[in-house]
């Protein structure tokens, strides 16, 4: 068993010797590589939009803002007016004029990203169908290490059961060679007990956890193990 893990189990730190993982192994790291990459190619990608929202959502913001400052405004002329035109006639509040003015020096950056945003965005979206393609190719290459894991500890597992087994089959013998004897049953019996109650007392809990682990962490390392 240990020959067989030679085979396909490699350090994870031990970037000089890819032939010590499996072929099922070295594409859980190419992919593993892959998706690192796409993520960082998604954003990049994402990063220009971002900017073009942001620019838009303030521009969207200062025209609320200009808006509600009119209305506030208009408000005000009219009550002036409604009172007979009584006083200095209202003037324009502080916030409509810097609204206005950082709107309008806004208003070009603003038609720009409506024009860039829709190439940007083009880009986003194959970005992150690069994404969606690499991880399909990571958990696909993940599945079969996990099964090129589980098959290796079903081997070990089949040694363990042979090692159980021949010892039964030695208990067997005994309790026969016994069973036939005249005055060997009452010894046979009490060793035919004795294997009842070892089977009973074998167990281990159950151990949910094991798999997520290793699954968790296959998809960053391609030489972890069960």
């Amino acid at each position: 068993m240990e020959e067989i893990q030679r085979a396909w189990v490699g350090s994870s730190t031990d970037e000089n010797a890819p032939s010590q993982l499996s072929p099922t192994r070295a594409r859980l790291r190419a992919a593993i590589a892959a998706l690192a990459s796409a993520q960082d190619n998604l954003a990049e990608a994402t990063a220009p939009v971002r900017r073009l929202d942001a620019v838009l959502a303030e521009a969207e913001r200062l025209n609320r803002e200009a808006a509600a400052a009119r209305d506030d405004d208009e408000a005000a002329l009219g009550r002036w007016i409604a009172d007979g035109g009584v006083g200095d006639r209202p003037h324009l509040s502080p916030t409509t004029g810097a609204s206005s003015s950082r709107l309008s020096e806004l208003t070009a950056q603003a038609r720009a990203a409506v024009s860039a945003l829709p190439v940007a965005k083009e880009a986003q979206e194959a970005a992150v169908e690069r994404v969606r393609r690499a991880a399909a190719e990571r958990d696909a290459a993940l599945h079969g290490v996990a099964v090129e894991a589980a098959t290796v500890a079903a081997g070990e597992f089949t040694e363990a059961l042979n090692r159980a087994l021949t010892i039964e089959a030695t208990i067997r013998s005994l309790y026969e060679v016994l069973s036939t004897s005249h005055n060997g049953l009452a010894a046979s019996e009490q060793i035919s007990a004795a294997v009842r109650r070892a089977k009973a007392a074998a167990g281990v809990p159950w151990n949910r956890d094991a798999g997520q682990r290793l699954l968790d962490l296959l998809a960053h390392d391609p030489a972890a193990t069960l």
